[in-house]
């Protein structure tokens, strides 16, 4: 699969994917009413096999239309994750994208609805401080899966090098190791990667 976004120097991705196919739930249940019309007129005749020959007509020309763009606008959304930033991006003619450096992302939740868990989509919920504050990304595939990505991409970007200089000290190490502490207790971290993120950041 292409890369989504263009890469900066360093960088590489975690997560890229389109939205799940729950995103064509509208029209697939459209097209169930298509179908079920389509039913009723095999087993009609007379007045009512015309009239619902003149429905099944108009609605399969609306249909299909909208059932096609409505795929080319799935085909050119993109949710990407890497070691920098999170990027949504969509849009056909006209573009829309979103881009949040990981360094300003605070808090990372998902939302799934009881269909949506059975079928493994959900929304992504990203609070970061700047402008927008809140964004959310619908149809995501396994949104608890890609909450975890984030995380650990968060925590890799903050192990220091080797070098003891880089070892971050006074109020910036605290913040860093209450954040750690924080995700750990959200259960983005198992005990075994808290502590190796611990050893990172302390550089032992």
């Amino acid at each position: 699969m292409a890369n989504s976004v263009k890469l900066l120097n360093g960088e590489h991705l975690a997560y890229d994917a389109r939205p799940h196919l729950l995103y064509f739930s509208l029209p697939a249940a459209w097209g169930l009413m298509l179908f079920a019309l389509l039913f009723a007129h095999m087993f009609s005749d007379g007045f009512v096999a015309d009239l619902l020959r003149v429905v099944l007509f108009v609605f399969l020309a609306t249909w299909v239309p909208w059932a096609v763009w409505h795929f080319v606008q799935w085909w050119f959304i993109r949710c990407t994750v890497s070691n920098y930033r999170v990027v949504w991006r969509r849009g056909v003619l006209s573009r829309t994208g979103v881009e949040i450096p990981l360094d300003r992302v605070s808090n990372v939740n998902f939302h799934q609805s009881i269909v949506e868990r059975m079928f493994g989509a959900g929304d992504l919920i990203i609070e970061s401080s700047g402008q927008d504050g809140q964004s959310r990304f619908s149809d995501i595939r396994h949104p608890d899966e890609v909450q975890l990505v984030i995380h650990r991409q968060i925590v890799d970007s903050k192990a220091p090098s080797a070098s003891p200089a880089a070892v971050p000290s006074g109020d910036s190490l605290l913040r860093e190791l209450q954040e750690l502490e924080a995700m750990r207790f959200r259960g983005a971290l198992t005990d075994g990667e808290f502590a190796a993120a611990k050893r990172r950041l302390l550089g032992e």
